[in-house]
């Protein structure tokens, strides 16, 4: 038995000592393990924040990704809509009246058959009208066609001086009767064209037909083309009104119609024609485009065809 006092008092000292790195040591491991435990759990909550975050960013983006769509369909349907409501003014105006025309001459030739010099004028007055009516349900018919998928090429090589000076003779007499100078700058071989003769046809009357309309008279109307690589340029310039800024983005448009040409003349359409125009020439892999100075500075309009290799 421990009998001296020292003794006890260095065993009790060192059972304190014991007793307190005991509880140091143990809180020391403990503090480490909980500090793992917190830096775990702080990671596995930063990595969820951060995944919640992208998701949530992604979800973000769907819903802009939506929201622009529905806007962009709203802007298509007021287009349409406004579209709509100037197509149904243009047939009311542009149809009614070759329709009045045509019933209002031919009553009068029903009524009247002593002035035969009369009942020809008015006879070539319907003949117009009917012409006019039939352009304008071309027109329709074309877009029509072109929007759904439907228009075909008959591609065939043919002769595309002899084309380009049909059109020039079709448009000829118009011209003269406005006192147009109507040039025609003839290439000095002749071009094979690769297309379908009659849709090409269609492009340069278009085009032709629209200078002489909007070239007042004292004016000039001016075709020339050439051979540019595999491909024949056509240009067709002429010194009416000019295309202002605010037109240049809209030219080849469906049922776009300058109002500072318009002003220029007195005859109507849908507004189809160069649309079309531009629709065929891009069916043959052509470009087509225009250039202009400005207002009451002219225009030329230029396309360009692939010919026969």
């Amino acid at each position: 038995m421990l009998t001296n006092p020292n003794h006890i008092i260095l065993i009790c000292s060192a059972i304190v000592i014991t007793a307190v790195l005991s509880i140091y040591l143990t809180r020391r491991y403990l503090n480490k393990k909980v500090s793992r435990v917190i830096m775990k759990a702080e990671h596995n909550f930063t990595k969820q924040a951060t995944d919640l975050k992208k998701q949530l960013h992604s979800r973000l983006d769907i819903l802009q990704g939506i929201i622009n769509k529905l806007e962009l369909s709203n802007q298509e349907l007021n287009r349409l809509n406004e579209i709509k409501s100037k197509f149904m003014s243009i047939v009311a105006h542009d149809l009614k009246q070759p329709l009045t025309s045509i019933q209002g001459f031919t009553s009068v030739l029903m009524d009247d058959d002593e002035n035969k010099n009369e009942s020809q004028q008015m006879l070539t007055s319907i003949l117009k009208a009917s012409e006019n009516m039939n352009n304008l349900m071309s027109d329709l018919v074309d877009i029509s066609m072109m929007e759904s998928g439907s228009l075909k090429m008959d591609t065939q090589p043919f002769n595309y001086n002899e084309l380009v000076a049909e059109v020039y003779v079709l448009n000829k007499i118009d011209a003269e009767k406005k006192g147009i100078q109507f040039l025609l700058q003839n290439y000095p071989t002749t071009i094979s064209a690769l297309g379908d003769r009659l849709r090409v046809l269609q492009i340069l009357n278009n085009i032709i037909s629209n200078a002489v309309k909007f070239t007042p008279s004292g004016g000039k109307v001016e075709i020339k083309y050439q051979v540019e690589g595999d491909f024949v340029k056509t240009f067709v310039s002429d010194t009416g009104p000019g295309i202002g800024y605010e037109d240049k983005d809209r030219i080849f448009q469906k049922f776009h119609q300058s109002e500072q040409a318009h002003r220029k003349s007195k005859k109507q359409g849908w507004g189809l024609g160069l649309c079309i125009a531009s629709d065929i020439v891009k069916a043959h892999k052509g470009d087509i485009g225009f250039e202009s100075a400005g207002l009451g500075r002219g225009t030329t309009f230029w396309f360009n065809l692939p010919t026969k290799k």
